[in-house]
């Protein structure tokens, strides 16, 4: 896959809490207070003209909260970011007159902020819920970027709610320790940890909750033509991968669903891809390799069976048949590896 990037625009805002301490954390009681914020040396991340790539952005939130012991500085960040630094996508949220319409429109066009992420807005019943995660296996661990993104989303619902957050609950990828405090406190509401994706959950009557300071109307048409530019420069089977990574284990990975999405017939799909070299099999079998790796790293404690589940075999024989094809060497024995002590 090509390397996923997100706007450098995303390290705005974060020195200004690595040295001081925030009233909004004490509040809360999101501070650590453990270690000395100010003096803290982070490694620079490369960035390209107006990008960066995107794993590198994640190591460098959890860098973050690694060196300074402060959880609260990701979810500070994104709770007080500047959405103008967006560009169109920061003026299309800023213009929206409602919570939902800010949101819809951050979700709508993330894929023009980050690349390889999958970001929805939901809606069942008396609840709605954003959710966020990354889909690139490879990038991981991967904590406290979600709770930048989910910062930003917790910014636009308390615009409407006027500091309002009742009913609130979050759900993250990470295990409750692997986030190095009590996020429960941060972000002052419950939470639940081990989840397939990072989430914000809220009253749906929120949504519906007015901004202030909108501008009005605002002609995000452009926002969508740029969306369709770039999924026509991206090759076809990194769209794909994309798609599978974000299915695996939610839904049936279907050929024919996934040409329907893409917008062409399976048969123009299957010619495409030959053009690149590829196959739907071959994406298929190469996700869920890959997606395999990341499963012995994030989920130590599931079983084999489990994981084969997960990624979509009826039988976890077949996936140890697979895995042995990709890897060379049997699942057990390759997590066995990775849990060797380095010499």
């Amino acid at each position: 896959m090509t390397q996923a990037t997100v706007r450098a625009a995303a390290m705005n805002g974060w020195d200004s809490f690595l040295g001081q301490s925030s009233p909004a954390a004490d509040e809360c009681g999101g501070r650590s207070g453990s270690a000395n914020s100010s003096a803290v040396t982070l490694q620079p991340c490369e960035v390209r003209q107006d990008v960066m790539p995107l794993a590198e952005f994640v190591r460098f939130s959890e860098q973050v909260v690694c060196q300074t012991r402060d959880i609260a500085i990701p979810w500070l960040a994104g709770g007080n970011y500047d959405l103008s630094a967006l560009g169109p996508v920061g003026e299309a949220i800023n213009a929206a007159g409602k919570v939902g319409t800010a949101l819809r429109r951050l979700v709508d066009y993330f894929s023009l902020l980050q690349d390889c992420t999958d970001i929805r807005l939901d809606r069942e019943d008396d609840m709605a819920a954003v959710s966020y995660r990354i889909l690139d296996p490879e990038i991981w661990p991967r904590h406290h970027d979600a709770m930048f993104s989910l910062g930003i989303v917790g910014q636009i619902i308390r615009r409407g709610a006027r500091g309002a957050w009742d009913k609130v609950e979050f759900a993250f990828e990470a295990e409750s320790h692997e986030m190095r405090g009590d996020i429960g406190k941060v972000v002052c509401a419950p939470c639940c940890f081990g989840a397939d994706t990072n989430q914000i959950r809220f009253p749906a009557a929120m949504l519906d909750l007015a901004l202030p300071q909108s501008s009005g109307h605002h002609d995000v048409r452009p926002l969508g033509r740029a969306i369709v530019d770039k999924r026509r420069d991206t090759p076809l089977v990194e769209r794909l991968s994309q798609m599978v990574f974000r299915d695996l284990n939610n839904s049936a990975i279907e050929q024919e669903r996934f040409a329907r999405e893409i917008g062409m017939s399976s048969r123009t799909m299957r010619r495409k891809l030959a053009d690149e070299g590829s196959s739907f099999q071959q994406v298929l079998d190469e996700c869920r390799m890959r997606q395999a790796l990341f499963e012995f790293r994030a989920r130590p404690d599931l079983s084999i069976a489990q994981i084969a589940l997960r990624l979509g075999y009826a039988e976890h024989s077949n996936f140890t048949r697979a895995f042995h094809r990709w890897s060379g060497v049997c699942p057990q024995t390759y997590r066995a590896n990775l849990t060797k002590p380095a010499h």
